[in-house]
């Protein structure tokens, strides 16, 4: 009859204890106030290092229409025939106003244009990579923090285990089938988890901050809240090419390289037009009612001036090599970060394929096999089948293999993101 009574409180412990975790393990933590969502755009609004790129490509930007533009004019007088001194206004005979005009050949103004519309455009790829890597950043840090909340949850769902095994320890204590140094051993690894969920949550702290950072969040305010979501990772597989493809046309390095290349070639061309000659236009206007002048203009006069490359041979030629020397230079970094591209895209893809199968192996059989192994264990050692060195073992088993599937889906989720940074479209 004892030997009944005691098997039917082993098994209701069991059953009392499995609900429990499943419970535990289900249940989403309240809490939190910020999702992934409101951090990318606080990220894209405050972020102070995204900022200021934004503003230095945007005065670039407006440099284009002064180098468009024509030369300021100069407007000169002059006054003539002055006696005693060249200050005696009063005693000019006449007063000539004269209006000048710098002309450039046509085409170097639109060309001077383009190169620093080229410049521009270069400036707001950066911006746009700065801005893909910081998402990234952001991204990474949030599935971090994710994780590491997932990890807590799972240690105190571990706990909760060791005291189901507590309490089979205590009924076999009182059955004389059990040593009270089962129950101490139990009580130190329950120690060791409470000690691992201190140094979670120190990394929680460490996450905040890096996520605080890149939001450009004021230390001042109230300390930062995030929502806990639960993260899946997608395990399916996406060829490399497709990837290497994509990066081709949207990376911002690419596109920020092509752009030099323009900018190099419209140099060069204007370089040419370096041997053709620029004009200077003046009129000038000549008045009998000195010192102002404005009245009674008597005559008028018409000047055109050239600016000719005299020193043609030597100076803009060095300068047309010189530009073609850069047009080499440009094309071959093109080249170069192209390749670049394509290398980053290629390991970050590699690092992703390996999480994914990572991560399948885990969930698929490592943690399955370790619960199965665990259930049978701690049924065993209940009915004093099995030692709690054994049941130790089996219970370590599960546990890393529950963390290894944690840590798995968080490398698979940052993974990508990685591969998305390399191929400069990342999602947001």
């Amino acid at each position: 009859m004892k030997i009944s009574v005691y098997f039917s409180l082993v098994f209701l412990l069991l059953a009392s204890g499995s609900q429990a975790f499943a419970q535990s393990e289900t249940m989403a933590v309240a809490g939190g106030e910020l999702t992934l969502t409101q951090l990318t755009q606080r990220l894209l609004q405050d972020n102070p290092q995204l900022r200021s790129a934004k503003a230095s490509a945007s005065a670039v930007q407006l440099g284009v229409q002064p180098a468009q533009a024509l030369d300021n004019p100069i407007v000169g007088v002059s006054q003539d025939n002055m006696k005693h001194n060249p200050l005696a206004f009063g005693t000019s005979q006449s007063t000539a106003w004269t209006f000048s005009q710098n002309l450039m050949w046509p085409g170097k103004k639109s060309l001077a244009g383009e190169i620093v519309q080229a410049q521009a455009n270069v400036s707001q790829e950066q911006v746009q990579f700065l801005k893909i890597q910081l998402l990234g950043q952001l991204q990474s840090t949030w599935v971090s923090w994710q994780q590491t909340n997932a990890q807590i949850r799972l240690a105190q769902a571990q706990a909760q285990r060791l005291e189901q095994i507590k309490d089979i320890i205590k009924l076999r204590y009182a059955n004389n089938a059990a040593a009270y140094v089962d129950f101490i051993n139990a009580q130190v690894t329950q120690a060791q988890i409470k000690s691992d969920i201190i140094g979670l949550e120190r990394q929680l702290q460490s996450n905040l901050a890096q996520i605080a950072s890149l939001i450009g969040y004021p230390a001042a305010s109230p300390a930062l809240k995030l929502a806990q979501q639960s993260i899946q990772a997608n395990r399916e597989l996406t060829g490399l090419e497709d990837f290497k493809t994509r990066a081709l046309s949207v990376n911002p390095q690419i596109r920020a390289s092509k752009q030099v290349v323009n900018a190099a070639q419209k140099a060069l061309d204007l370089a040419e037009l370096g041997r053709r000659p620029d004009f200077v236009l003046s009129l000038t206007s000549h008045s009998a009612t000195p010192p102002a002048g404005f009245a009674d203009a008597s005559t008028f006069g018409l000047s055109v001036g050239a600016v000719i490359p005299l020193y043609y041979a030597s100076k803009e030629r060095y300068l047309i090599d010189q530009a073609k020397a850069q047009l080499g230079a440009a094309r071959d970094s093109d080249e170069s970060s192209t390749q670049q591209v394509n290398l980053a895209v290629e390991s970050a893809y590699l690092q992703w394929a390996q999480s994914i199968e990572q991560l399948k192996l885990v969930e698929d059989r490592i943690v399955t096999q370790a619960h199965v192994g665990y259930r049978l264990a701690l049924t065993n050692y209940s009915t004093s089948q099995m030692s709690y060195t054994d049941l130790l073992n089996a219970y370590n088993t599960l546990r890393a293999a529950e963390i290894s599937a944690e840590q798995a889906r968080a490398m698979a989720l940052q993974s990508r993101i990685a591969l998305d940074v390399a191929v400069g479209e990342i999602q947001q």
